[in-house]
């Protein structure tokens, strides 16, 4: 089905294009509002934290602790699950969603960003279960955003008119695997001891660039060609 959609919209790049399917543009508008929103709500929480909270070395889940605004913390990544079902309901609008691994990719993105929100984690070495699905939870979403980045430039690599978006597509996703890399390795004696001492700086960038990454999947549907007839 996909291999037909690609060469059905290859045709489409030299026809009108159509005007974008209703559900494109719906999810389109729950993407990037997800995305706002959860910008904002961590933008709000970080400020108000600022004065007792290290950005270097404290990681954002403990903003959970922040009186009168942690409830933010949650919402923000709650968020970030909107913004996810935003792009699974604008791909499957235009059929390249499937039934695989970019399917998989982004399902567990978004069950994990809704289950780290519902999860806080604890202050302290000793971590109850609440804070270990937590942390599991949110390290499934940072290692499936940019697999699932991947997988939809792969699909994309015959679509001549998107050749663009695919290559910062695949770039923005090499980047954020690459700070994936050196958050995780930040919590571990493998990376030198200044940078295990910046992991709350390396996670607030990691957050802003799945956020992109998001963002472009979910304005993807709103570039996606269909033929002028359909």
């Amino acid at each position: 089905m996909t291999d037909l959609v690609l060469t059905r919209n290859r045709t489409a790049a030299r026809l009108p294009a159509a005007t974008a399917p209703r559900p494109s543009t719906f999810a389109a508008r729950l993407g990037l509002a997800g995305i706002v929103c959860s910008l904002l709500f961590m933008a709000q929480v970080t400020a108000v934290a600022w004065p007792r909270m290290s950005v270097l070395d404290t990681t954002m889940s403990d903003y959970v602790f922040v009186p009168g605004v942690g409830w933010m913390f949650g919402a923000a990544v709650l968020c970030m699950c909107v913004a996810g079902l935003g792009a699974m309901v604008g791909l499957a609008a235009i059929r390249l969603l499937g039934t695989g691994s970019l399917r998989l990719a982004l399902s567990l993105a978004v069950l994990a960003s809704l289950l780290a929100a519902i999860f806080p984690t604890d202050l302290g070495e000793s971590l109850s279960t609440s804070a270990q699905i937590h942390r599991y939870a949110a390290g499934v979403v940072f290692f499936c955003v940019p697999i699932a980045a991947f997988l939809l430039a792969r699909l994309l690599v015959d679509v001549g008119y998107l050749a663009s978006y695919r290559k910062w597509l695949s770039a923005n996703a090499i980047v954020t695997s690459i700070l994936v890399v050196v958050f995780i390795g930040s919590h571990f004696n493998v990376m030198p001891e200044f940078m295990r001492e910046l992991n709350g700086l390396f996670q607030r960038l990691l957050y802003v660039l799945e956020l992109g990454l998001f963002g472009q999947i979910v304005v993807l549907p709103l570039r996606f060609r269909l033929p002028a007839d359909r």
